[in-house]
């Protein structure tokens, strides 16, 4: 799957193409004003005619006489009162929205009451030409065409456009005779219908132009209610009709049955595509071999009877326009859309105006007289930093601050792999400051605290322990315990207290309880008060008030939660510490509850067992963790310095107290001494 990044690179080229190709505004002013003003000229030529046969009165023939007559002057007098041009509408590349520069074929389907005649269109055709004059001055010259039963409009000057006006009418479509009554007189039909055509040839136009514009309407409304909301589809037909244009392999695509390949392509989907997405879906469509003889094809939505719109594309064609899109294909998949669509390829990144001028990426903080926004507002974020003591800011950062580009030196590293120790020095003004730490951060943090206090910068109280992170800390606990030693469980305790307010966690009272709900508990109604909001937008700090008592406490913390509970916390270790002493204690994971495990004894129960049995306590045994083997831990790994032992017969030692392995749960703590009758 191409990644998004592609696909947009993709849409950069086709939007980039599609603006080359779209027609210009004078362009689209010139054929919105050609059009128009034809539309207006041909609505004053049907006036003019309708006028023409109302004032001559021209008298209805009536060859039979009887019961019909009123049927018939019914239907006369229907048909006087519609005029002869019913109306005018737009088709084609005007309808759809699809004109490029160099294709603007401007079509027009001019509807009459009955089947148009060559005197029609002589009439038309020659009244046309005043009624223009009537609403622009531009000169235009109607030319009238028979044979293609249209009149074109062209305009003289640029841009040049030409505008081509069919005539049809409803009277021109065949009808299909399905029922049964009638199957049995479609030959007195056929006949009547020779007749007719032999008597209206010499008058009425080409039936199949006639029938073409007609089904141009039914393409346009499709399109409108199918193609025009349809996401990129538009943009993409623009671009193909544009290779049409260019490539002569994909000259008999150009049209309806590409219209229709692309929306089905686009319209399959089930999310809206990209114009580069869309492309490619279109090409991977085509070079499938959906073309191709004895594929599926192309139903024609707008007709009635089943018919393949690929069915005038012949073998020779179709294998060209297949192998053209497969070779497309293959450029897309290699980043070469640029040579698909015959343009320049467009640069990755634009480079910033600075690069140009041959500057340096990053600037240097000399530049401090320069006049950039940006650069000054970080100075003064910078400034408020130092200036500011309620900002938690360790010695590494402040020594940072008062010399900048200091090197810290790694100098050494001792110890064991477990509890390493990495001593780190810097130079500040000719004399240099070690320190060691368990890790090389803390040994930076730790030079750069001796090196302020040899400086005489003054920290605060909780200073030399700020330096130092709660991950830090929270390694250095993991560390500590792994040793094994009272004293450093006692030191972390100690040093994690003045980390409380930074460590994460909800503030709980000792009975686990947030200090708000248990004061809202014993005193009801009380009010919080912001007092004070500091800081900027990424380390706020929000001092916040209660009265409980007639007494005022008060709690700091970096939201308004925090500071809220803290001043009920501190109202609560005030007012009502006689009963339970509250802490600010931390919310941290309950371990894992402990299962009792029957393959170590522990001291109590060799104490618990009966006198006449002797106890052997061995404190190594004892302490080791039970596994997942059949033979305890004890057996067969070394005590002390002294050589491993060997492991023991099948069975147990007559002076060693029985101990089973497999057994996992056992409901009560007392020892399990025999097992085995053996």
């Amino acid at each position: 799957m191409r990644s998004f990044r592609s696909f947009a690179n993709d849409d950069r080229h086709v939007m980039a193409k599609h603006a080359s190709i779209y027609p210009t505004p004078e362009e689209l002013e010139a054929v919105q004003t050609l059009v128009s003003t034809v539309e207006g000229a041909l609505k004053k030529v049907s006036d003019w005619m309708d006028g023409l046969s109302k004032s001559s009165g021209k008298p209805s023939i009536n060859d039979e006489a009887g019961d019909n007559t009123e049927e018939k002057d019914a239907a006369e007098t229907k048909s006087d009162s519609t005029p002869v041009l019913c109306g005018v509408t737009r088709v084609g590349l005007v309808a759809k929205g699809l004109l490029i520069k160099g294709d603007m074929d401007l079509e027009l389907v001019l509807m009459c009451r009955e089947k148009p005649t060559k005197l029609l269109l002589y009439t038309i055709s020659a009244n046309l030409p005043l009624q223009i004059q009537t609403m622009t001055e531009d000169k235009f010259e109607v030319q009238s065409c028979v044979s293609e039963a249209a009149i074109r409009v062209c305009r003289a000057k640029d841009p040049q456009l030409t505008l081509k006006i069919t005539l049809s009418s409803l009277a021109m479509r065949e009808e299909h005779i399905t029922t049964e009554e009638e199957e049995g007189d479609q030959e007195d039909n056929r006949e009547r219908q020779e007749k007719e055509e032999k008597e209206e040839d010499e008058d009425v136009l080409d039936r199949q132009k006639c029938q073409a514009a007609l089904a141009s309407l039914r393409h346009a409304k499709w399109f409108q209610a199918r193609v025009t909301d349809l996401k990129s589809c538009v943009v993409i037909l623009r671009i193909f009709r544009d290779m049409c244009n260019r490539l002569p392999v994909w000259q008999p695509l150009k049209g309806w049955p590409l219209e229709l390949l692309c929306e089905k392509a686009i319209a399959t989907c089930n999310r809206p595509l990209g114009p580069g997405e869309a492309l490619r879906r279109v090409m991977e469509c085509i070079a499938s071999g959906i073309l191709l003889p004895g594929g599926p094809g192309v139903h024609d939505p707008c007709e009635r009877e089943p018919t393949d719109v690929l069915s005038d594309l012949s073998a020779q064609q179709a294998d060209a326009i297949t192998d053209s899109a497969q070779h497309a294909l293959r450029l897309l998949a290699f980043g070469q859309l640029y040579k698909v669509l015959n343009m320049d390829p467009l640069p990755t990144s634009k480079p910033s105006p600075r690069l140009l001028e041959g500057g340096c990426q990053k600037r240097l903080r000399e530049d401090v007289g320069s006049d950039d926004r940006d650069f000054i507002k970080r100075m003064k974020v910078l400034d408020w930093r130092m200036t500011d003591p309620n900002h938690p800011m360790n010695a590494l950062m402040r020594l940072n601050q008062i010399h900048p580009g200091l090197q810290y030196r790694l100098l050494s590293q001792s110890g064991p792999v477990h509890a390493p120790v990495f001593t780190m020095s810097v130079d500040i003004q000719g004399t240099t400051y070690q320190a060691t730490g368990n890790s090389k951060r803390t040994a930076k943090l730790q030079v750069a605290l001796k090196a302020l206090q040899a400086l005489g910068f003054v920290l605060g109280g909780d200073g030399d322990i700020d330096s130092l992170s709660a991950d830090e800390k929270s390694d250095g606990e993991g560390k500590n315990d792994r040793m094994s030693t009272s004293s450093s469980s006692t030191s972390i305790t100690s040093s994690t207290d003045t980390q409380e307010s930074r460590a994460p966690g909800p503030i709980l009272t000792a009975g686990g309880k947030n200090p708000v709900m248990e004061l809202n508990e014993k005193r009801r109604g009380l009010k919080y008060e912001l007092i004070s909001e500091s800081g900027s937008s990424y380390d706020k700090r929000f001092i916040i008030e209660v009265e409980v008592d007639k007494q005022v406490f008060r709690g700091t913390g970096p939201n308004k939660k925090v500071a809220k509970a803290s001043a009920a916390l501190a109202a609560l270790n005030s007012l009502f510490s006689g009963s339970k002493s509250t802490t600010n204690k931390k919310k941290r994971p309950n371990p894992p509850p402990k299962r009792p495990v029957a393959s170590v004894l522990t001291l109590p129960a060799l104490a618990a067992r009966p006198p006449r049995v002797p106890v052997i306590p061995r404190a190594p045994y004892i302490s080791t963790p039970p596994t997942h083997g059949y033979i305890p831990p004890g057996f067969g790994a070394h005590y002390g310095y002294s050589p491993a032992g060997a492991l023991p017969p099948y069975g147990f030692p007559s002076r060693m107290p029985s101990v089973v392995v497999p057994v996992i749960r056992v409901p009560t703590t007392y020892p399990v001494t025999h097992l085995y009758p053996y």
